[in-house]
């Protein structure tokens, strides 16, 4: 089923005062010299998602021109339904944002991929395989919410047990059982943050196999989730020897964690580990050509495990992917775009054929719009 954003309105965004795009049913180039807005596009359509989008901005740094607050609309077709989702940011009201699906109804950001789903490739993702551990993780979990949509609520939840137990073992405060329950709630969010990071890898892994045995420009990725649990759970297929198991941890750390002050076991602590396949090297000694290959397939190979998982397709979102790829290679990033069948918004400088896909891309040029009033309408 091909999903696409018909619509996207912003008010008072970035550095428009007001955007109105109708679209068609294909893949979006947005165009323009740098500074234009492009990415500010980009980043609107990924704050559709848990969390402040794909800079991690305030959201009180998103309005135009200082102002108190901002508005981002879409309209998206999934199959024959339309799903209308606003949300909207006001300084003076609220520190948090407010999200309405259909115009009447209220839901919480973590809801959001209930109703859209999008994968994304920016610049600022091009350092995950150098950067920190925690930043892996958050690139794995954003993936894995595209699969499975309550786990942007099942983190958050974890996070907070977590935050709560480290805070009891360093005041003392706890008896046995407030503490033993606090570990109970611990296992349980941990174990289905485990079990869901591992099926999608599972899938992702799968359809990384398939483009190698096709034949691939790209490198092929082989991915992998390294840690204490993930090792346990690999070995354990009885889900109720597991918690056992994960509760018996949690206890017997608790001595060394309270001196700590952290939990020293939990899916915040797994690892993400990339190799490039072929030359059988970790992704974090690759050249900096060579982890883009990397990454890219890792997220083409997301777009259609998640397609084929859920029977329809995430909205892709390339912000300057193109720029930095040889002919061959945004040729083959083209390809792959048609094959899969869904909606890429893909930003550049300058249009190409690459973007255009033929009759199969709409191209908007950012030069030359007016940011305080600007519509436009696909006929």
């Amino acid at each position: 089923m091909f999903s696409y954003i018909s619509k996207l309105k912003l008010t008072n965004y970035r550095n428009f005062e007001r955007l109105n795009l109708e679209l068609p049913d294909s893949s979006i180039s947005l165009v323009g010299r740098n500074g234009v807005g492009k990415t500010n596009i980009i980043e609107a359509i990924s704050v559709m998602q848990p969390g402040r989008g794909i800079r991690s901005a305030k959201f009180s740094d998103m309005t135009f021109n200082k102002s108190n607050y901002f508005g981002i609309y879409t309209e998206l077709f999934d199959g024959e339904e339309k799903v209308q989702i606003g949300t909207a940011f006001n300084k003076e009201d609220s520190r948090v944002r407010k999200i309405k699906i259909n115009e009447n109804l209220y839901i919480t950001q973590l809801e959001l991929t209930n109703y859209l789903r999008i994968i994304s490739l920016t610049p600022l993702m091009d350092r995950v395989f150098i950067d920190t551990p925690n930043i892996r993780r958050k690139f794995i979990d954003r993936i894995t919410w595209n699969f499975f949509s309550s786990h942007s609520k099942l983190m958050r939840l974890y996070d907070k047990v977590v935050k709560e137990r480290n805070n009891l073992l360093k005041n003392n405060e706890a008896d046995a059982r407030w503490l033993e329950n606090i570990e109970k709630q611990i296992v349980e969010f941990g174990i289905n943050i485990i079990a869901n990071r591992n099926k999608m890898l599972s899938l992702v892994n799968e359809k990384l196999r398939d483009k190698k045995n096709s034949g691939v420009v790209f490198p092929t990725a082989k991915v992998s989730l390294v840690g204490e649990l993930e090792e346990i759970y690999m070995e354990n297929t009885n889900i109720n020897n597991f918690k056992e198991i994960y509760k018996e941890k949690l206890f017997n750390s608790r001595s060394l964690d309270s001196l700590r002050r952290t939990t020293s076991l939990g899916p915040h602590r797994t690892e993400l580990i990339v190799e490039y396949e072929e030359k059988e090297m970790p992704a974090y000694l690759c050249s900096t050509g060579e982890q883009k290959g990397l990454l890219i397939s890792i997220i083409l190979a997301a777009v259609r495990a998640s397609k084929d998982f859920l029977g329809k397709s995430p909205i892709l979102l390339l912000d300057e992917v193109f720029a930095h790829l040889d002919d061959i290679q945004r040729d083959a990033l083209s390809s792959e775009i048609l094959d899969i069948d869904t909606q890429a918004w893909m930003t550049s400088t300058e249009a190409s054929h690459y973007m255009t896909f033929g009759r199969k891309s709409y191209i908007i040029n950012l030069n030359n719009i007016d940011k305080s009033s600007y519509d436009l309408r696909h006929k």
